[in-house]
């Protein structure tokens, strides 16, 4: 995904995001990226809230506005 032009920095293991329309404000944290047989990259997620809850996205949707944003850097 690029603006104007540019390429987007490249994802990396401890960037967090909120997910579109979440109205709890659940942040997901990348914890693993890998490409798939596909040859299309991943990245799994966990929940920061310590919910040993995880997803398994790719990274273009992790990209896209539509579905996820960067969240704030705070304090683990």
């Amino acid at each position: 995904m690029s603006l104007f032009g540019r390429k987007a920095p490249p994802l990396q293991i401890g960037d967090r995001f909120l997910k579109a329309g979440d109205r709890f404000g659940k942040v997901w944290k990348i914890s693993r990226l890998w490409t798939a047989m596909d040859g299309k990259p991943h990245a799994r997620l966990t929940d920061l809230r310590g919910q040993s809850e995880t997803r398994i996205v790719s990274v273009a949707t992790l990209s896209d506005p539509e579905f996820f944003s960067p969240a704030p850097i705070l304090e683990d």
